[in-house]
């Protein structure tokens, strides 16, 4: 018998091949429907699209960078979950995501079972 629940889809955006698909492999594992874009650009269209559920966005990303691509996002979606993450944290850093609207601030490397209870939580407060 088929069930037509809906996936949460989570957009991993990071300008790191290597980490779209690390995050890709590890959150399908858990049930959820992945799209990727490796720029802020790409990012905010597929939010446009309005089928992302969740974004987990890296901050440094060359041309336009995490912060630039959330404030988009959330003008866009206010309500969305926007988790930042970043190699390269600083506090001034995450205190200013977290002005803008993220969700939350978690940096590189990290704990997968923290992302994965982050995303719970995110789409939980959708909900």
């Amino acid at each position: 018998m088929e069930t037509n629940i809906k996936k949460p889809v989570i957009l991993v955006v990071d300008d790191e091949p290597d980490m779209c698909e690390m995050l890709s492999e590890l959150l399908s594992d858990e049930g959820y429907k992945l799209e990727t874009a490796t720029n802020g650009k790409d990012a905010v269209k597929k939010v446009l699209g309005g089928s992302v559920d969740i974004v987990l966005l890296d901050i440094m990303m060359p041309g336009q960078d995490g912060i630039d691509t959330l404030r988009q996002i959330k003008d866009i979606r206010p309500k969305l979950p926007v988790v930042m993450i970043t190699g390269f944290g600083t506090l001034s850093t995450a205190r200013n995501a977290m002005k803008l609207g993220a969700y939350d601030y978690i940096t590189k490397p990290f704990n997968i079972d923290c992302i994965k209870e982050i995303i719970k939580q995110g789409l939980e407060e959708q909900d």
